[in-house]
């Protein structure tokens, strides 16, 4: 006879949504490469503030990321019969992120150590310059060591990969999440939305007050099935005007909280991320709900970069600190070169990294909870 571990269905997954991520991704290298050049400013404030604006819009890029999270861990028990065991939850979160996060670590060591020439990047804009030029002394080896933690204490994210910061809100944010599915799945939508306001008031004007964002994506998991009928119903001009309003919501930080600045606006940070949050969430039901957008998506370039998405995410910064130090000052045209061979070393590797880390890591854990029982214990739903 075969154990519940055994029998349990396998969640649906949703190729489209992976392929949106990596399309994220994606703007985040992008949106790190004009950070990059010293000289974008003047003519890149006009292409951000356009709808070519969401291809440099990194931040909200990681606001899309936070919502995915909450709906694709969320989906397979809100609204099933299917346990949630906290044991297991946290054992596929630690093995879905830090194999791969760790071997990120460890080659951008070896990139800083033997690789990066201080000073060769000195063209390029104070932001890309000030990573990397720290020294090998104790105060930095320990932060060295907290940043293989991940999670605490408390560590300069920027100090050897500057993207790890999200991995830090993911990470805390997984402790939460399980609790989250639960208050979710047993209230009804009045209640789900006061409590929804209830955590944007103990979070607000908190400058990583992410948790509400991950619960948007908690709040779509549990509505996926009313919201794609409603968006299925909409003829071409509604769909169209849906679409509109949702880059609207996702590049407004661009389009307007820019000029006001962090600090001038009331709702500080919460404006932005949480529109940015509503906007990506928005995409993301429409890619589930329109089956022509949805079969767009599944196309194999799109499903490579959604396979690809999280090593990518993790490798293309420490190419691009590299590679701008190697050949900032070569010759003309380097930062073009630069782009260019970061991009494909960095597909290139998190090709590599998916199929000898990532897949096999996740294949150990389920191995693992199946075996194990004591791995599948606290069931909390």
């Amino acid at each position: 006879m075969q154990s519940p571990a055994a029998i349990t269905p396998k969640p649906t997954r949703y190729k489209q949504l992976d392929s949106l991520r990596g399309l994220a991704a994606l703007c985040v290298f992008i949106s790190h490469c004009f950070l990059m050049l010293s000289r974008a400013g003047t003519w890149v404030e006009p292409i951000k503030q356009s709808p070519l604006g969401i291809l440099l819009n990194g931040r909200a890029a990681v606001m899309f990321f936070f919502v995915l999270s909450g709906f694709v861990l969320s989906l397979p028990f809100i609204n099933s019969n299917r346990p949630l065991k906290l044991t297991e939850f946290y054992i596929k979160r630690v093995f879905r992120i830090y194999p791969a996060y760790l071997l990120a670590i460890v080659l951008a060591i070896i990139l800083k150590t033997y690789v990066f020439q201080p000073g060769g990047n000195a063209g390029f804009s104070g932001w890309m310059t000030g990573f990397w030029g720290w020294p090998w002394d104790a105060v930095h080896r320990q932060e060295i060591v907290k940043t293989f933690l991940l999670i605490g204490p408390n560590f300069d994210a920027d100090m050897i990969d500057p993207v790890i910061w999200s991995l830090v809100v993911e990470m805390k944010m997984s402790l939460l999440l399980p609790f989250f599915i639960i208050i979710v799945s047993r209230g009804n939508l009045l209640f789900n939305l006061l409590f929804f306001l209830l955590v944007l008031a103990l979070i607000y004007n908190h400058t990583n007050g992410f948790l509400g964002v991950f619960y948007i994506g908690v709040l779509c998991a549990k509505y996926k099935e009313p919201l794609t009928k409603a968006i299925k119903a909409l003829n071409t001009a509604w769909v169209f005007a849906l679409l509109l309003l949702a880059m609207f919501c996702y590049n407004i930080s661009f389009e307007f909280y820019t000029p006001w600045g962090d600090s001038a606006h009331p709702f500080a940070y919460f404006w932005r991320d949480y529109t940015n949050a509503i906007g990506g969430a928005l995409v993301m039901m429409m890619a589930l709900a329109r089956v022509r957008a949805g079969n767009f998506l599944q196309q194999p370039v799109f499903n490579f970069m959604g396979d690809t998405s999280y090593s990518f995410y993790l490798l293309h910064m420490p190419l691009l600190i590299s590679f701008s130090s190697l050949f900032g000052q070569k010759f003309q045209g380097s930062a073009a070169a630069i782009i260019v061979l970061s991009i494909i070393l960095a597909y290139a590797l998190s090709y590599v990294v998916f199929k000898t880390i990532e897949i096999p890591f996740q294949t150990l854990a389920k191995k693992l909870v199946a075996k194990w029982p004591l791995l599948r214990t606290m069931d909390i739903k």
